[in-house]
């Protein structure tokens, strides 16, 4: 009966205090609606603040003041625009105070602005593909974006292209032959484009594809310029679980120049990653593979890259980084502060790369490859490099190149895999400035050219 009457006591005191249960001593909270994402299109970009009481906010954007102490009410969203004036590395924080001097913060870093976009690709968009929206074009696939392109070449010549591409993953085979495109991918870790050929997958009319055709995504020598930012790239071809023989299988063949990736992933296991051309720029990548598995003729240079050997079960040794085919006279892959891990238990089964000289001319190649200031785990091998076999093209006999004939060196490396030895050849004198990142690049200025990339 006591239990009763205490209740009764406690519904009438809240009836003639005009209060309601819920709000006796209830704890403040707040919900963001539309939070920002890594990458934002829209601007004014709204983001929509609801305290469960009348607080105070106050707005940072990029350490900027834009709201300070704003009343804003209780129960009801309150929406805040948001306009960015540059493109990269934008930083919000979101401070909300009730009125008892609760506070609750919000942080949003390094934010990507893209202020101008032509093309957004949705695979969930449910309109007719191609119609303009808001001055973008809207397309399911990127496939068929790259085709648009290429049919109105005169409206998108002499500017860079921009494509947005939503988070999703895209199962198609994609090939880039128009200048000075840019994707743009709404987060790395879920807009990935991808396919599953291989080198000996069959042809319908016989034949096999072929190691170049096995790309999931090629950039041909027409497409200078071309970037790519927030964006996987896989081969998702099945090497354990089949009965084909030649398992090469391409994520991407990029054969062009001036080519940037940022914040790319790569994935797939032989031949992942085909570099072919002219000059290329990957940083802050993830590169994936067990067998050769960045090779070509290319010139490249890796910055702050995550080089990650994958296990082959049963198989020893357990792969090969690299398989330069460097042209005489040219520049091959230099690798910079990157990391070199793996999936591999026992140590010293991977080598760090093999000369890789095609039998339809081997004797016009000397393979360059450089590591310096790279982190190496225990599953480099203590040699470091290996040798690779080819065959004459003239009598078909089986040759030999040797490491110690090709240009492999290493610099400044560490880690449980960074062995000093004969083998493992180390710059000295000039060739410490002339196998450098300005030499590579040729003296383009790649960091200025990815600071306005997105810029008006």
């Amino acid at each position: 009966m006591s239990r009763i009457i205490l209740a009764l006591f406690i519904l009438i005191t809240l009836l003639l205090t005009g209060c309601s249960a819920k709000q006796v001593g209830e704890q403040f909270y707040v919900v963001i609606n539309n939070p920002p994402k890594s990458v934002v299109i829209d601007n004014p970009y709204i983001i929509g603040i609801k305290p469960n009481q009348d607080a105070y906010l106050t707005f940072y954007l990029n350490d900027e003041i834009v709201y300070q102490e704003k009343e804003i009410k209780g129960g009801t969203e309150n929406l805040i625009h948001i306009s960015f004036k540059k493109s990269r590395d934008n930083c919000l924080k979101i401070e909300i105070k009730s009125k008892k001097d609760e506070k609750l913060e919000y942080k949003y870093e390094n934010i990507l602005f893209l202020p101008k976009i032509h093309i957004v690709v949705d695979k969930n968009y449910q309109g007719e593909e191609g119609i303009e929206v808001n001055g973008r074009r809207y397309f399911k696939s990127l496939k068929n974006a790259i085709y648009h392109v290429m049919l109105n070449q005169s409206i998108y010549a002499n500017q860079r292209v921009y494509i947005f591409i939503k988070s999703g993953y895209y199962y198609e085979k994609v090939n880039i032959g128009f200048p000075n495109i840019s994707l743009i991918g709404e987060d790395v870790n879920t807009t990935k484009i991808y396919y599953d050929l291989a080198a000996g997958t069959p042809l319908p009319g016989g034949g096999t594809v072929g190691t170049s055709n096995s790309a999931s995504v090629t950039i041909n020598s027409s497409a200078t310029g071309f970037t790519a930012e927030n964006i996987t790239f896989e081969n998702s071809f099945d090497e354990l679980n089949t009965n084909i023989t030649s398992k090469q299988a391409v994520a991407v063949l990029t054969q062009s120049d001036k080519v940037v990736f940022k914040n790319c992933k790569f994935i797939g296991n032989q031949d992942t990653l085909y570099v072919r051309g002219g000059i290329h720029y990957f940083v802050d990548c993830y590169i994936e593979g067990d067998v050769d598995f960045i090779f070509g003729d290319g010139t490249a240079v890796f910055e702050n890259c995550t080089i990650f050997s994958v296990d082959r079960p049963g198989i020893t040794p357990k792969g090969y980084v690299t398989a330069a085919s460097t042209k005489i006279g040219n520049l091959g892959f230099l690798f910079i502060n990157c990391k070199l891990l793996t999936s591999v238990t026992e140590p010293n089964l991977v080598y760090l790369g093999r000369p890789w000289h095609p039998s339809s001319d081997p004797y016009s190649v000397n393979s360059n490859v450089v590591f310096r200031n790279c982190y190496l785990d225990s599953h480099i091998h203590p040699d470091g490099w290996t040798a690779m076999s080819s065959k004459d093209p003239n009598t078909g006999e089986t040759i030999w190149f040797y490491p110690d004939t090709e240009r492999f060196f290493e610099y400044q490396n560490y880690g449980p895999g960074a062995v000093i030895n004969d083998k493992r050849r180390q710059l000295e004198g000039d060739n410490i400035s002339f196998y450098s990142k300005e030499n590579f690049l040729k003296d383009w200025d790649v960091e200025n050219f990815i600071l306005k990339l997105y810029e008006n």
